[in-house]
């Protein structure tokens, strides 16, 4: 078996989409004759912790380091005053300190981000296992950032071939905008370098492959730079695709609210819905499951007088999540920052595979385009507050007669984790073979 390092701040049990995209790869490369051997950090005060995200890389490799950065520091902090280091963001006020903290360290102290404080422990580790295992190819993720910083050292001291995966911008985005312009262009710099010197570039999306190709330049091998989605994991479907929806009319959102992901244009519809039809009232139910970074939820709830019908939920374990979307009528998904609606949220495709309608606030984008093409809901502009407002209606109307109709789950095996897996191991197989050449 050929074996690859995978440089991956996050990964179980870590939560949330991010360090699912790398566990799911690492869950199915041996299918394809790669043996994956992982490169993370040790235990860190974190939004959420999912022990059951393990069971998928119980059987792989993996080696966890030290780190100096803000999240592994508080959680020592925290370990030694015999507190959990297990204990979620949202329970816990000193981690929540910790994040603000590492968010002000990150966007002005440190370039790119306080993770380069894990490098000197990660590069250091990756050498050994390195020429310990004969390894010949790398493959880093961001963000953060600073694990392509780390590939890169790695490369030029060994040689190996990498592959930089990018499942969010780096200069483009604004979800983490640079605080000045020295912070803009030294992290347009960095970036620049780790595109020209990996082997390959994977984007989360295809309006992200371009944005990297243009910042790299049109005269580079543009053949490097691929899409491979985030996707869904057949498996964590298992038992649970026959699953009736809840009796109530139910709608539900799934992944963190944050100023991306502001639920306010649907509370604002939901509100003069229910001023307007309030025999909506008593067979509705809305729930959010995930992390409230900012506490928006709850002032959003008080605000409008909706307290009393959101059910807010910490982030939940991934299986149980999945079991939310199947006994939901209708799936909440809101993206209203311009700049990332070319970005797609990895919990899109987890909507998409459980074959509940979903309703979209958008002013446009990737996403709005592949519901649109697959027939799999409704597209609102975040400023339609009527619009939202008629769709909501509309579907609970369907509920009310037994016509809402529901999609086949998982059919839409393009976005199945071992279909991408095996994509992402015909690279590695590329990259292998042109070294060999």
């Amino acid at each position: 078996m050929k074996k690859v390092l995978f440089i991956c701040y996050y990964f179980p049990p870590m939560g949330m989409g991010g360090t699912q995209r790398s566990a799911k790869f690492v869950k199915y490369l041996p299918q394809h004759g790669w043996t994956p051997i992982v490169l993370t950090v040790k235990n860190v005060s974190y939004y959420a912790l999912d022990e059951t995200l393990n069971s998928d890389v119980e059987c792989r490799q993996i080696i966890r380091t030290e780190s100096l950065d803000p999240l592994r520091v508080f959680a020592r902090i925290r370990k030694n005053k015999h507190q959990s280091v297990s204990t979620s963001l949202d329970s816990n006020s000193h981690s929540r300190f910790s994040s603000i903290l590492n968010r002000i360290i990150s966007g002005w102290l440190l370039i790119p981000d306080s993770k380069i404080l894990w490098l000197p422990f990660a590069v250091a580790a990756a050498i050994r296992l390195i020429r310990k295992n004969k390894i010949k190819l790398i493959f880093s993720t961001s963000p953060p950032h600073s694990a392509h910083i780390g590939a890169l050292v790695l490369k030029l001291l060994t040689g190996v071939g990498w592959v930089a995966d990018f499942r969010d911008d780096w200069t483009g985005g604004e979800s983490q905008p640079c605080p000045t312009k020295f912070h803009f262009w030294s992290n347009r710099l960095l970036e620049k370098i780790v595109l020209k010197y990996s082997d390959a570039v994977i984007a989360m999306c295809d309006g992200l492959r371009q944005s990297l190709q243009q910042k790299q330049g049109y005269t580079a091998d543009q053949s490097k730079f691929v899409v491979i989605t985030n996707g869904y994991d057949a498996d964590d479907f298992a038992g649970l695709t026959t699953i009736s929806p809840n009796s109530k009319f139910t709608i539900t959102h799934c992944g963190s609210v944050s100023r991306v992901s502001d639920p306010e244009p649907f509370l604002r519809a939901v509100s003069n819905l229910f001023q307007e039809q309030p025999d909506c009232i008593t067979d509705t139910d809305i729930r959010f499951f995930g992390t409230d970074l900012f506490s928006r939820l709850n002032f959003l709830a008080v605000e409008l007088g909706l307290e009393w019908l959101i059910r807010p939920t910490r982030y939940l374990p991934h299986r149980q999540s999945v079991e939310q979307l199947m006994r939901s009528h209708l799936l909440l998904l809101t993206i209203l920052k311009t700049s990332d609606e070319e970005v797609i949220t990895s919990k899109v495709f987890e909507y998409l595979a459980s074959g509940r309608p979903i309703l979209l606030i958008s002013n446009g984008g990737e996403i709005a385009r592949m519901i649109r093409s697959l027939n799999r809901g409704a597209v609102c502009r975040p400023d339609d507050i009527e619009g939202i407002k008629r769709t909501v209606f509309r579907y609970y109307q369907l509920y009310q007669t037994g016509q809402i109709s529901f999609a086949e789950p998982l059919t839409i095996t393009q976005y199945d984790r071992k279909t991408l897996t095996k994509q992402m191991s015909i690279i590695f197989d590329q990259i292998l073979q042109r070294r060999l050449e």
